[in-house]
C-alpha cells in the first residue's frame, strides 16, 4: 500500500466521478496507480451508484491511502465534481471520468508543462484519443502551441485547434490551478446536462491569459459509452437549450476576446449552423409521445429566441452541404415548415 505522507498537501487532486462505472471503474484507478508522478490524491465521489461501484471505490481507498472516497446521493456528474472541489486539498486539479484512463505519463506531462511556463495566468492541457470497442477514433493533433487570449498576438488557427478541435470542450487533460477556482468561485453548474465542462473552462480562462497545449494523447477516452440522451422524454428541453446558448456565447466572446472574430465569423457561423440544424433540430422532433407539437413550438422559439445564437446559425445556413435541410433553413426556416419536414423523415423511417 502506498502510505500518505502526513499534513502534506498533495501536489495534485484528482476527482473522479463515479456513476454505474462496475465494468470500467478498475481500468480508471490503476491507471491512476500506475502514474509515474506519485504526489496525488485520487478523490472517487461516488455520486449515488446502484451498481457495485461504491463498494469497489472503498475496496480500492483500503488499498491506497491516496485514495478518498466520497458516498452522495445521486446529483449527476456536476454535482459530483464539485463535490470533488469541495474537498479537494491539491495546489492543482484534474479531472477523470469513471470509464475513461490515463497513460502512465498523464500527470507528470501536465505538471512538466506547468513548470515550463515561467508567466502566470497560463492554463497548460494536453490532448485525448477518443476510443470505441474497434479501436482508436481518427483525430488529429496539431503542433504544441500557446494561444494568447488578449492582445495583437493572438492566433486564429489556435482558436480553430481549441474549439473546433473540441480541446476547450472537456474537463479533462487540463491542469486547474486550485486556488484560482477559488477565486473565481467556480463550480460546474448542475441545471445543465450538456456544455457544463465548456462553461465551466469559459469561466475558468476569465482569470487566464494563455493556453498552452502539447499535442501528448495520455488520456483515452471511451465514446461508445457516452452517447448522450435528450432530457426531455429524448427530446430537446430547457437544458439542452441554454447548453446552445452558452456555447454560442463562449465561442463567440472568446474569438472577440482575441480580436479574430471577424477573421473567424464565417467558420463559426458555419458551425453553429451545422449545430443548429443537423443537430439541435433533429434532436427536437426527435420522436416521443410525452412532448406534443405545442410543446416542440414553445421549446423551439426558446431555442432561437437568443439573437447570439439565432444570428450565427442562420447566417451560417447558406454553408451546409446541399440537401433538403440547407433548402429550408434558407428559404421556408419556420416552424410549421420543420415539423412536416420531419413528420416526413419519421414517416418514410418508420417504412424501412
Amino acid at each position: 500500500m502506498e502510505q500518505a505522507k502526513e499534513n502534506k498537501r498533495p501536489r495534485v487532486s484528482v476527482i473522479v466521478p463515479v456513476y454505474k462505472a462496475e465494468a470500467f471503474l478498475d481500468q480508471c484507478v490503476q491507471s491512476m496507480l500506475a502514474q509515474t508522478e506519485r504526489d496525488f490524491e485520487l478523490l472517487l465521489i461516488d455520486d449515488g451508484s446502484p451498481d457495485n461501484s461504491p463498494a469497489m471505490c472503498d475496496a480500492w481507498a483500503a488499498r491506497d491511502a491516496r485514495i478518498r472516497v466520497l458516498h452522495k446521493p445521486n446529483g449527476g456528474v456536476s454535482s459530483a465534481r464539485n463535490a470533488g472541489l469541495d474537498a479537494a486539498g491539491g495546489e492543482f486539479i484534474v479531472f477523470l471520468d469513471s470509464d475513461d484512463w490515463a497513460e502512465p505519463d498523464y500527470l507528470a506531462r501536465l505538471l512538466a508543462l506547468q513548470a515550463q511556463t515561467a508567466e502566470e495566468g497560463v492554463l497548460v492541457m494536453t490532448d485525448y484519443q477518443p476510443f470505441a470497442p474497434e479501436g482508436p477514433e481518427a483525430r488529429d493533433f496539431p503542433a504544441p502551441f500557446t494561444a494568447r487570449l488578449d492582445g495583437p498576438d493572438a492566433d486564429p488557427q489556435a482558436f480553430r485547434d481549441l474549439i473546433f478541435g473540441f480541446r476547450l470542450f472537456p474537463p479533462y487533460c487540463k491542469l486547474y490551478r486550485r486556488e484560482l477556482i477559488e477565486a473565481l468561485k467556480l463550480r460546474f453548474d448542475t441545471s445543465i446536462r450538456t456544455a457544463e465542462d465548456f462553461d465551466f473552462n469559459m469561466r475558468y480562462l476569465s482569470g487566464v491569459k494563455a493556453v498552452r497545449y502539447e499535442a501528448a494523447a495520455t488520456y483515452h477516452y471511451r465514446v461508445d459509452y457516452k452517447r448522450y440522451r435528450p432530457s426531455n422524454h429524448g427530446v430537446l428541453g430547457d437544458s439542452e437549450i441554454r447548453s446552445a446558448h452558452i456555447m454560442a456565447h463562449g465561442i463567440t466572446d472568446l474569438a472577440k476576446r482575441m480580436g479574430q472574430y471577424e477573421t473567424l465569423r464565417p467558420e463559426i457561423e458555419a458551425w453553429a449552423a451545422n449545430k443548429h440544424y443537423f443537430n439541435r433540430m433533429p434532436m427536437l422532433f426527435a420522436p416521443s409521445e410525452a412532448v406534443g407539437r405545442a410543446e416542440r413550438k414553445q421549446l423551439y422559439r426558446r431555442l432561437i429566441a437568443d439573437s447570439v445564437y439565432r444570428e450565427a446559425a442562420r447566417a451560417g445556413a447558406r454553408q451546409l452541404p446541399k440537401s433538403t435541410t440547407r433548402q429550408i433553413a434558407r428559404f421556408a426556416d419556420r416552424f410549421p415548415v420543420w415539423s412536416l419536414f420531419y413528420q416526413l423523415v419519421h414517416k418514410d423511417t418508420d417504412k424501412e
